[in-house]
Formats: C-alpha cells, sequence, structure tokens
C-alpha cells in the first residue's frame, strides 16, 4: 500500500482515538447530569456518545485489519453522522421550531400532573420553575398549595418561589443548549467531513489490493 494511504491510515486512526474517548465523555456527561438537564438532552448524548464510540472501534479494526467490510460500515456510520449533523444545524437554526418541541414536552409532562401529582417534580427542579405557565396553574387545577418542587432544592420557602413557568423556562433552556451545541458544530462538520472521505479512499484501496490477491 502506497505512502498516501499509510499516511491516511494513521491519521484516520488517530481521529478514531479521539472520536471514541469523545464519545465516552458524551456518556459520562450524560450520566452526570441525569438528574439536572432535559431528558431529551441526556438521551442525545447517550446515543452520540454510544455511536462514536462503535463508529471509532469499527473504523479502528477496520482500518488495521484493511478489511473492507469493516471499514465500508464505518464509513457508512460516518456518513449518516455527517448528514445528522448538516440536518442538527439546520434545525438548530429554527428556533421556533425547538420552543415547540420544549413547550409539547412540558405540555405532555403537565397533563401527567393533573392525573397523577408529582409528574412535574423532575421538569421543575431541572428547569428551576413552576407550573405550566406559572405557579397560579396549581390552583386553576384545584390545588391547595404549590409542590415541594417548585422551590429550590425541594425546601417550601414562600420568599424562594420560582415565579417561572416552565413552558418558558424550558423554551430558553432548549435554545441555549441547541445555541450552545451549534457554535461548534461547523469545526465538527469539517472533520466529519475529512473522515468520511479519508474512509472511502481506504475501502477503495483495501477493495483494490483484495482484488488483487484474488487473481
Amino acid at each position: 500500500m502506497g505512502c498516501t494511504s499509510g499516511v491516511m491510515k494513521c491519521l484516520l486512526n488517530i481521529m478514531n482515538v479521539l472520536m471514541a474517548i469523545f464519545g465516552l465523555l458524551l456518556i459520562a456527561l450524560g450520566a452526570l447530569s441525569f438528574n439536572t438537564a432535559p431528558k431529551v438532552y441526556i438521551y442525545y448524548l447517550f446515543i452520540v456518545g454510544g455511536i462514536n464510540f462503535i463508529a471509532a472501534m469499527l473504523g479502528c479494526c477496520g482500518i488495521c485489519q484493511e478489511d473492507v467490510c469493516l471499514t465500508t460500515t464505518y464509513a457508512i456510520i460516518i456518513a449518516l453522522s455527517l448528514a445528522s449533523q448538516i440536518v442538527g444545524k439546520i434545525y438548530a437554526s429554527d428556533s421556533a421550531a425547538i420552543k415547540q418541541f420544549a413547550a409539547k414536552d412540558v405540555e405532555k409532562t403537565w397533563l401527567e400532573e393533573i392525573k397523577m401529582p408529582g409528574a412535574m417534580n423532575n421538569t421543575q427542579q431541572t428547569y428551576h420553575c413552576c407550573g405550566k405557565v406559572g405557579p397560579n396553574d396549581y390552583y386553576s387545577i384545584g390545588r391547595s398549595a404549590y409542590p415541594a418542587s417548585c422551590y429550590p432544592k425541594m425546601i417550601v420557602n414562600q420568599t424562594a418561589l420560582w415565579d417561572v413557568g416552565c413552558v418558558q423556562a424550558a423554551e430558553d433552556e432548549f435554545l441555549s443548549i441547541f445555541n450552545y451545541s451549534s457554535s461548534g458544530e461547523w469545526g465538527n462538520l469539517i472533520v466529519t467531513g475529512v473522515m468520511l472521505l479519508f474512509a472511502i479512499y481506504l475501502v477503495i484501496r483495501f477493495r483494490s489490493k483484495q482484488r488483487r490477491y484474488d487473481y
């Protein structure tokens, strides 16, 4: 195999090691933030972290063994990752869609709260809010007092009551998360694109080498 292929193999394996570490860090961050961040964001961290780690392992094994099947699978996963990043970049720029998603999530939990008191506890502690639109929502559904989750650290103190509704708080939090994630997206897109090009090149080289051996 030529010098160019050798250099690409080395560079891609270095990127794969970094991607595997990054994937594990995302999973660790999701685990540490499980009770303090939006569940959708936690699941996103777990899924992305897991995919990154698995893809990196496939890439390292496929490249080191010059296995066409493993390297092709790796290239497909990288291509899907690139596509999802592009879609995420487009979606992150649509603040109205992000707000709508956050509002629907809170609305669903609030309907559960009406049927089963306590369903809003985790949401209110996560977003530092009270009620769907505001604290008075509890009186409108016949509750005689605000739940402890409307207060910091679940300690009832009327002067510390969160007066922001969870719809507004969730919208602000989701916008903040998506904007933060989007800020480094261009760098990720470029790196992922380079990895995809390298992977496709190596698949072609491995396949060509395999055919020569077959003949």
